[in-house]
């Protein structure tokens, strides 16, 4: 059975909802926040699954404490997984921003009797989009809650919605995911080998999402290719770093501007782990290029990778000031090639 302990990291949210469960008081609005990718909407689905599964079962640790289970087998249960129940209700931003027409059919849906469920669901995601109508015409709900009815918003953090809003939900805070968990997830659901998916883990502030999003976009291979422009994963490049070189690299950086700052992080990433090799190397975010790290470690000093990350550290304040793209990089990779070749 796929209950609330297929939810990673979220020991305390999965324990409110538990006791709601076992002792049948539902609050009539809930507010789920935290970083996108955690598990907010997966844990809004589960829930109103456990709500309205007509086999649910309560382990027999006792009322306080057992284990709440849908059973996945009944009618709702599967409705619920497919997706189709007409009782349970998804509403997610166009373009960016939830409407206030989205919120009148969810108002117009809630006039009329549920179709069967016990608890009709009604999941608002990122409700901090909400514009303004909407968000006056949600209150009117949350004000005035249908019998049988519980609306669950998910939203970065509390302070994004509208005061009126926030004070009328339960206010349940999700954890980013930790790099073990979120390592877990990579490699059963993505199959993903464990190096690669423990890198992956590092660099997504524990969001899965973001860990996704860094895999279907080969951001692996985009790192390997990035760092071998920068010279720093070949020791005979260090003393044939020339000026050409180094400003084809800051060329490269600039043809897609909208990665600029993120290929910057991955070689502020790069040099910090070459820094802190000597000394902990478990501590490495690039766990699937150790063998790199560590030759190149060996032929660089603590105070040329110092001077490497100022190097990247200063282009990346100055890009964020809006100063020319093009000679900031340019700077920047000729002072790198210096720095390595001293």
């Amino acid at each position: 059975m796929a209950g609330f302990e297929t939810i990673k990291g979220q020991d305390l949210p999965v324990r409110l909802l538990q006791l709601f469960l076992r002792t049948a008081r539902i609050p009539h609005a809930l507010l789920f926040t935290g970083i996108e990718g955690v598990g907010k909407r997966t844990t809004a689905r589960l829930f109103a699954r456990a709500l309205n599964c007509s086999g649910i079962s309560i382990s027999a640790a006792g009322n306080d404490s057992g284990d709440v289970r849908p059973c996945d087998h009944c009618r709702s249960c599967r409705q619920i997984q497919a997706g189709g129940h007409p009782d349970i209700i998804e509403v997610t931003p166009r373009k960016g921003m939830l409407r206030i027409d989205q919120i009148r059919d969810v108002i117009s849906v809630l006039a009329l009797k549920p179709f069967g469920a016990a608890h009709r669901v009604v999941i608002i995601a990122e409700a901090q989009t909400l514009n303004p109508e909407a968000g006056n015409a949600l209150l009117k709900i949350l004000e005035e809650p249908p019998a049988g009815t519980i609306l669950i918003l998910t939203a970065p953090q509390g302070t994004d919605l509208l005061p009126t809003i926030a004070s009328r939900c339960r206010h349940i805070r999700f954890n980013p995911l930790c790099v073990d968990d979120l390592a877990a997830l990579l490699m059963r659901q993505q199959e993903l080998g464990p190096e690669q998916a423990q890198t992956l883990a590092e660099v997504a502030d524990g969001s899965y999402t973001k860990a996704l999003r860094l895999a279907e976009s080969r951001w692996s291979e985009h790192r390997d290719q990035l760092v071998r422009a920068a010279g720093l994963d070949r020791p005979a490049a260090l003393k044939q770093r020339s000026a050409t070189l180094a400003l084809a690299f800051a060329v490269g950086l600039t043809l897609q501007k909208e990665r600029t700052n993120g290929d910057l992080e991955i070689l502020k990433t790069w040099i910090r782990d070459l820094s802190v090799w000597n000394y902990r190397p478990r501590h490495i975010v690039n766990r699937d290029r150790g063998t790199t790290l560590q030759t190149m470690r060996a032929n660089l000093r603590d105070e040329q990778l110092a001077l490497l990350w100022e190097a990247v550290e200063k282009a990346q304040k100055a890009v964020a000031g809006n100063s020319n793209l093009r000679l900031t990089l340019d700077v920047m990779a000729l002072h790198m090639a210096d720095v390595m070749a001293a």
